[in-house]
């Protein structure tokens, strides 16, 4: 399929990247409602990590995963969970979140226009590489397509 055919802010996406996002820990604490006395003592138990800084600063920096890691052990809390159960709750759903986010950023092939529809490639269905999985929206829901690599080459001749 041409470029052509595909819209501009399609052809433009770009995937997000959340890795340079840092804060200070007076930053964080105000984001989180969590104090920095609080955010200290997680990090000397381990719970939270702050940046490795090179640059002989000894202020603390902290990156977006400990955002929402804080984020996540702050809302247990707040339901009434012991911190030991707040941390372990946070894990867990940071290692779903992790595996879901790995699973789609392989699956993620790119936009393209079939059969007069604008669907996301979501990668090869079958390991012999003979069929495509596309989703759309209709009507607000999810649809899935699966489509012969034949039956799409046939069509993108056209």
């Amino acid at each position: 399929m041409s470029s052509e055919s595909i819209p501009t802010h399609f052809r433009k996406f770009k995937k997000p990247s959340f890795d340079n996002l840092q804060f200070r820990i007076g930053e964080l604490a105000r984001m989180t409602n969590v104090s920095t006395r609080q955010l200290r003592y997680w990090e000397k138990q381990g719970y939270v990590t702050s940046i490795e800084r090179d640059d002989c600063q000894e202020t603390r920096l902290y990156g977006f995963r400990a955002y929402i890691k804080v984020s996540i052990i702050k809302q247990h809390l707040d339901d009434g969970e012991s911190l030991h159960e707040a941390v372990l709750s946070a894990n867990d759903q940071l290692e779903t979140v992790s595996v879901m986010q790995h699973i789609i950023k392989k699956a993620f092939q790119g936009f393209e226009k079939y059969e007069d529809e604008f669907v996301v490639n979501l990668g090869f269905f079958d390991e012999d590489e003979t069929q495509l999985l596309y989703a759309s929206i209709d009507g607000g829901k999810v649809k899935y397509k699966l489509v012969s690599v034949s039956d799409k080459n046939a069509q993108s001749k056209k």
